[in-house]
């Protein structure tokens, strides 16, 4: 029993090693946000397995739709508009999502 928890105990930090090494050369830029051409700034969820997400690709911004049978793109919205939105404090920025919120939530409320 000893025996195997000293494996489990030299794996886990084999692991942790490999995963270290790969973030430090990856320099952080690894996962969500991260990319320096492609990031994901702000997720919202829907009702029935539906979001909308903006995203960045460069120096443009995108309104993705997804749900469970399709992706697309439903429009691009201003840099400006976005990046006005992060840089007001959190309590007082609405959510730039917020009207197309609504407007795709009519139509889940008819089905």
């Amino acid at each position: 029993m000893g025996r195997l928890l000293a494996a489990c105990a030299v794996i886990g930090l084999v692991l942790g090693g490999v995963q270290f090494v790969a973030l430090r050369l990856a320099g952080g830029r690894v996962g969500r946000g991260g990319g320096r051409l492609i990031s994901l700034v702000e997720t919202t969820n829907l009702p029935g397995a539906a979001s909308l997400h903006v995203v960045r690709i460069a120096e443009r911004y995108y309104v993705v739709g997804r749900n469970a049978a399709a992706l697309g793109t439903l429009c691009e919205i201003s840099a400006e508009s976005v990046e006005r939105w992060l840089a007001a404090p959190t309590s007082a920025s609405p959510n730039p999502l917020a009207p197309v919120v609504r407007f795709v939530s009519r139509f889940g409320r008819q089905t």
